[in-house]
């Protein structure tokens, strides 16, 4: 049999293939040869699955590589958490504040103490007030009667010191009151049952003020003409600076 004939053999359709169960689909539509040369429709279907198998590969491959990087990921140890804060958070501390310093000794910083004002004068347990003072202003009038508080402002007290109170009047209260001698005298006060009396018919009831005894023709200091004056009408001459003060400077 020369090929061409065996060519045109193997181009006729067979009912089925050896083998075949009549019937089933690929029956009618396989060619069947025993020629090698000849290129068979299983050949093209083998070469079909061939190529899906390539491509499945291809996608199981890739599935793969994605199921590493997951499990990978999965497997890497991850950042242990931190300790869990327990009771209240400390306030913040701002840079502008600044701490205390403590004090060397660590006691408590202590007030500072107040000035208190200067006790008010007294002599014999009785204030040296104008309040406390009566007066007897003239010989012919024998009335003693206290200063007025109407009158109060006519004078001021100079201080007291072993029951005895000095005291002036100003310019406005000679006027006021109509005194004879003017203002030159400082008015001096004696203890007497809880009062300070100052009685015009006692000398002591008055001395010259610093302006006249440093006006004295006998030579001497305004401070010796002072004491030279107490002492003649029997005021304690250690108690001047107590009652009259010091006095101008010397000269």
């Amino acid at each position: 049999m020369d090929r061409i004939e065996q060519l045109m053999r193997d181009a006729k359709p067979r009912v089925g293939a050896p083998g075949a169960v009549p019937g089933s689909p690929p029956a009618g539509s396989m060619v069947y040869s025993t020629d090698p040369n000849v290129v068979s429709l299983a050949g093209r279907t083998r070469t079909r699955r061939t190529g899906l198998r390539t491509a499945a590969a291809t996608v199981l491959a890739a599935a793969a590589v994605v199921a590493a990087v997951v499990v990978g990921g999965n497997l890497m140890p991850q950042p242990a958490p931190g300790p869990a804060q327990t009771g209240t958070p400390a306030p913040a501390v701002s840079a502008s504040s600044t701490p205390a310093s403590p004090s060397p000794s660590g006691a408590a910083p202590t007030a500072s103490p107040t000035k208190s004002s200067p006790a008010a004068l007294s002599t014999g347990g009785v204030a040296c007030t104008l309040s406390n003072v009566d007066q007897q202003r003239s010989d012919q009038q024998r009335a003693i009667i206290p200063i007025a508080p109407a009158e109060e402002g006519y004078y001021t007290v100079l201080g007291c010191a072993g029951g005895w109170l000095a005291y002036s009047i100003s310019d406005d209260g000679v006027r006021a009151l109509q005194l004879d001698g003017g203002n030159a005298w400082f008015k001096i006060a004696k203890l007497q049952n809880g009062r300070f009396l100052c009685d015009v018919r006692q000398q002591w009831s008055s001395v010259f003020n610093w302006e006249f005894q440093a006006s004295n023709n006998q030579g001497l200091t305004p401070q010796q003409a002072m004491d030279k004056e107490f002492a003649q009408k029997g005021i304690p001459v250690e108690l001047r600076p107590q009652l009259v003060g010091d006095g101008p400077a010397a000269g």
